[in-house]
């Protein structure tokens, strides 16, 4: 199988990350795969081209050659121009296509399919490709950068304790904050837990019709109970938001201002540690991507199946 790894876009996203390292690479082509790289895959990491061809890989100079191949590896979809690249093929990347109907359409008129990573889980639901916990860790570290204090002298609340926050916690409990984790039954009580606090973290995805119906646990006027210099954290950064003046940030503009506490909510923390965040996706993508390259699609396992984008089964 003919696979090709695209380089990620680093001018738009400030992306550094490199979906496979050499490692994976030299396991792919003594599997029996040929292995195409973009030129420069690597350098945001300080992996070069020549690493990548000690492991058996070709490098391509040109970027539109790698679209060409069997299979099309990336980390972060492709740019709307690029999907008009791939042509009968398979595109494996982070894809969130429910919320971007414009990717079904593009590989609709390319006769493409994809699978999106982040769709894979085992039976417990749990996700096989993902670095949710790093999000934690990096937003919390920025978190406490922005409060100007030191991380002992800091009160934190933590809004939620799934795989996310718990990066966060992690984080908070080694430096010694005072951290208080928000249980649902203590809901009707968050204008006292959000007094005094210098940040407060947001772990929790949160419904669709509690927004629609302007429900939120932290309302606007709350942020004036907070600390002076208070940080809101959201590293769910899923919309809706239960922290009502919660809205996506940006890497190169991440820090907005609400009624004077300042807000991060940006897509993608684990790339504030391209290179941790590059080994463990390699790590995680491996093993599911030796199976898309050894079977037919009908073949693969149900976890890998049911991430199948197949545009002929979604009404645009």
């Amino acid at each position: 199988m003919e696979i090709g790894i695209l380089k990620e876009n680093r001018t738009k996203n400030f992306e550094r990350r490199a979906i496979l390292l050499p490692g994976e690479v030299k396991s792919l082509v003594r599997a029996g795969h040929q292995v195409f790289i973009e030129k420069g895959l690597g350098n945001g990491i300080y992996v070069s081209d020549d690493e990548y061809r000690r492991a058996g890989a070709k490098v391509v100079l040109e970027h539109k050659a790698i679209f060409n191949k069997s299979i099309v590896v990336k980390l972060k979809p492709p740019l709307i121009r690029e999907f008009k690249l791939l042509h009968n093929n398979l595109l494996f990347a982070m894809l969130h296509a429910e919320q971007n109907p414009h990717y079904i359409r593009a590989l609709k008129e390319r006769n493409a399919k994809a699978i999106a990573m982040e769709m894979i889980r085992n039976r417990a639901g749990e996700r096989l490709i993902h670095c949710s916990d790093m999000s934690g860790e990096q937003g919390m570290i920025m978190a406490f950068h922005l409060a100007e204090k030191s991380p002992c002298d800091c009160h934190v609340l933590v809004l939620g304790y799934g795989s996310v926050a718990s990066g966060a916690l992690k984080v908070a409990f080694s430096l010694g904050a005072k951290v208080k984790i928000l249980r649902k039954q203590e809901y009707p009580y968050i204008k006292q837990f959000v007094k005094g606090k210098d940040i407060v973290v947001n772990g929790i995805q949160w419904p669709k019709e509690k927004r629609d119906k302007k429900k939120y646990l932290i309302t606007k006027d709350m942020l004036l109970l907070l600390n002076k210099g208070a940080v809101i954290l959201d590293i769910a950064v899923d919309y809706p938001n239960p922290i009502e003046p919660c809205h996506p940030s940006s890497h190169n503009k991440p820090v907005y201002t609400v009624n004077g506490v300042r807000c991060i909510s940006i897509y993608g923390y684990p790339k504030l540690a391209p290179i941790s965040s590059s080994q463990r996706y390699s790590k995680q993508v491996l093993p599911i991507l030796l199976k898309i390259a050894s079977v037919p699609l009908e073949g693969l396992p149900k976890s890998i199946r049911d991430a199948i984008v197949d545009p002929e089964n979604y009404t645009l």
